[in-house]
């Protein structure tokens, strides 16, 4: 088949919402760009291109989200559509075609589509109705672009078994002794993970703070409890000597998520914070000052790290949003980046598309 009854083939069964059965690449598509995570690019289609591919490579199970729209044409309808790693003989199938977001039929998607294997993929990006400039955009749920991974902290709690049997045996109902507190008090420091360590505080902490309002624990057992996690936790020098997932994890679970320990207080940026927060948001466009809140975390009126919520955007040459990305960043005392959580990764803001 030639490459122009490829294309009329593939362009047909796209307006009626079918999938041909497989293309040759790269001899029948214009493999016009690398399309990164987390990013989106410009691509014009003519009536001697008209259509384009975009590559990316994605692994087993990875949700993605590709979608294009015209970008300065208002009669360009787009045609979107997902080819599969090559198979026998080199061809691609096509696993799944775009259709309007939220009704819009010059916006079209494949949202939350689960990638069957790994591999090299095409996002095929056409038109039905003439020539102009699209915006292609390709959101990967696995992907933190434009950070590295070695980038993010693991918040995921993982306390001990013991201390989750001895959690577990009170329930709502059996009232805690002094000797159950103080048995998971002593076991905090023999913990060769901080992050076990940190996970048993907090779980010890919560459960006591329940239980007090059930009548089965007392406030002189929760205090009890306290002054064992402060020792876990140590002057903000020790504190810094920490791991940097190590610390972030504890500003969140023992001063974020339920402020069992640390007490929290908005705070305007220091410098070196707000300088790491520019710089970040500057990988991904503008920054959105309203959107910025910083909280310093402190015991006892000394300041042990900074927690942030920011938010920054990617315009459109119209103009438009393409991206909006929420992040919330660790630092310690000293204002030094600690990472952000894994938890972070931002799903597309249409703005209005």
């Amino acid at each position: 088949m030639s490459r122009i009854a490829q294309i009329a083939t593939l362009a047909a069964a796209t307006a009626c919402g079918g999938l041909p059965p497989a293309f040759d690449a790269p001899d029948a598509l214009n493999v016009v760009a690398t399309l990164q995570p987390q990013s989106f690019l410009h691509a014009t289609l003519t009536v001697a291109a008209p259509q384009l591919a975009f590559a990316f490579n994605g692994a087993a199970g990875d949700v993605i989200a590709p979608d294009v729209w015209p970008t300065t044409s208002a009669t360009l309808l787009p045609t979107l559509t997902l080819l599969g790693p090559r198979g026998r003989g080199g061809h691609r199938a096509a696993i799944a075609t775009g259709s309007p977001r939220d009704g819009d039929v010059d916006h079209l998607a494949i949202d939350g589509f689960r990638l069957p294997t790994s591999g090299n993929y095409l996002v095929v990006v056409g038109s039905s109705t003439g020539a102009g400039m699209v915006t292609v955009r390709l959101w990967l749920q696995s992907s933190h672009a434009p950070r590295q991974e070695s980038a993010q902290v693991d918040l995921r709690s993982r306390p001990s078994a013991a201390t989750q049997q001895m959690v577990a045996r009170h329930g709502a109902t059996s009232a805690w002794s002094d000797a159950d507190v103080d048995f998971i008090v002593a076991s905090l420091p023999q913990q060769p993970d901080p992050i076990v360590a940190f996970s048993d505080a907090q779980l010890l902490l919560s459960a006591l703070s329940a239980a007090s309002t059930q009548g089965t624990s007392t406030d002189a057992q929760l205090q009890r409890a306290r002054r064992g996690v402060l020792q876990l936790v140590g002057t903000v020098q020790n504190f810094g000597r920490l791991s940097p997932a190590a610390q972030s994890f504890a500003l969140w679970w023992l001063g974020e998520f339920q402020s069992l320990l640390f007490d929290s207080a908005a705070v305007p940026a220091p410098a070196p914070v707000d300088t790491t927060i520019r710089g970040l948001a500057s990988k991904w466009g503008s920054e959105d000052p309203a959107g910025r809140q910083v909280r310093a975390k402190s015991l006892h009126g000394i300041v042990y790290g900074y927690v942030t919520d920011w938010a920054a955007n990617q315009s459109d040459s119209d103009g438009k949003p393409v991206w909006t990305w929420w992040s919330r960043d660790y630092f310690d005392a000293s204002g030094n980046w600690l990472g952000e959580p894994t938890a972070g990764a931002s799903e597309p803001d249409d703005g209005g598309r």
